[in-house]
């Protein structure tokens, strides 16, 4: 998509959408489970969580000053493609990161 150009084109979205995609493949990967992968999900989520953050705030910041409009293509919004990509962030990395305990076997 990205290629293609049939995306919107803003360094924070490349980055939220480029930090999805790489803790998707880890996602699907059948060793997930490992530390190591589990360290680098958590680096590269939180990276990307922090500027989803940033871009979000940006939109309070223009709220506060009394400037904030919506897109008038609401779903290129940028306040709410990062709430957005926020939300799809943190649960990859509750899934990749969660607790999952295999029965017991008596």
């Amino acid at each position: 998509m990205e290629f293609a150009g049939t995306v919107y084109i803003c360094p924070y979205c490349r980055v939220q959408r480029t930090v999805i995609l790489l803790l998707g493949l880890i996602m699907v990967l059948p060793i997930a489970r490992h530390w190591i992968l589990q360290y680098f999900a958590s680096v590269i989520g939180f990276l990307g969580a922090v500027v989803a953050v940033n871009q979000n705030f940006m939109g309070w910041a223009k709220i506060s000053k009394g400037e904030f409009a919506f897109n008038e293509l609401l779903y290129i919004d940028p306040f709410l493609l990062s709430s957005g990509s926020l939300f799809i962030i943190i649960g990859q990395l509750w899934l990749i990161l969660g607790k999952h305990d295999t029965p017991q076997q008596s």
